[in-house]
């Protein structure tokens, strides 16, 4: 899925107002294109006096701003486009002041400045979304790779990882799934559990060994695998809550070989065996 006609990777505008949610003012006009979050009725009776002034800085269109897939899709994709960041990057102030933003701000050196009142930015390169929701290129995955320096390990032949939400809270989506017996069977196979409640950046960092085949319960966690290799994906959904965003990831990453086991319905646990049982597919 791509734009018929092509977007310019910014586009700069002058005296642009934006606001701690994320609406882009230009002229008194409320611009989606030069807003994060697509534009509704808080936005159009929120303040607009500016409380500061900022001589330059970027502004990126989004339409989500709630989860760590959020942050890498439609984030960090449209700033690995431009060779270098060298003003501030003003972010709406609730996704500002996540941890993980503030993290990448201080591994990539970029300046992430969260939006707490009306600021007026007398030059502002605003990035345009290039990539249509959640279908993923090669180029914008291999981007988002060459932005986070990424040099992936091959992982062991025959290794497991599975990315359990067991203990995991949802900010937009609540889902459940089997996680102990999942957890189970994939011990039992002489693979590796991580739980993404609990995991820090360097535990992904450190699984990439272990991550020929990876399984993991549908969310942002999975947007993770940017750091790995793997050879196959089995992806956990429910019917409560699944979207198309981490099958088109993984296949514009070069992956294949990609089942979905929805854990709703009965034999779940047969069709994962049944899965891993399967001889892995070469790309």
């Amino acid at each position: 899925m791509t734009f018929v006609t092509a977007r310019p990777v910014f586009e700069e505008v002058e005296n642009l107002l934006v606001t701690p949610r994320g609406g882009g003012w230009k002229d008194g006009v409320l611009f989606e294109k030069y807003s994060a979050q697509k534009p509704g009725l808080r936005m159009l009776m929120a303040s607009r006096q500016p409380a500061r002034t900022a001589p330059e800085g970027f502004f990126i269109q989004s339409e989500h701003v709630d989860t760590f897939g959020d942050w890498m899709g439609e984030y960090l994709v449209p700033l690995a486009q431009v060779s270098r960041i060298d003003a501030p990057v003003f972010l709406p102030a609730a996704l500002a002041a996540k941890g993980y933003v503030q993290r990448d701000g201080a591994r990539l050196g970029v300046d992430f400045v969260g939006i707490d009142k009306p600021l007026l930015i007398k030059r502002a390169k605003v990035m345009r979304q290039n990539r249509f929701v959640r279908y993923w290129l090669p180029a914008q995955a291999s981007a988002l790779r060459a932005l986070l320096k990424v040099d992936p390990v091959p992982p062991a032949p025959g290794s497991l990882l599975y990315l359990s939400r067991y203990g995991e809270r949802s900010e937009v989506a609540d889902r459940t799934h089997p996680n102990l017996m999942l957890e189970e069977q994939v011990r039992a196979r002489g693979g590796t559990v991580l739980r993404t409640a609990d995991a820090s950046l360097e535990d992904y960092l450190m699984a990439g060994e272990q991550a020929e085949t990876l399984l993991y319960d549908h969310g942002s966690a999975a947007y993770n695998m940017v750091y790995w290799r793997p050879r196959r994906i089995i992806e956990f959904a429910s019917d409560d809550w699944w979207m198309s965003s981490f099958l088109f990831f993984a296949n514009a990453s070069g992956v294949r070989d990609y089942t979905i086991i929805c854990t709703d319905r009965p034999g779940a646990a047969e069709r994962l065996n049944a899965a891993l049982d399967a001889p892995v597919e070469d790309a």
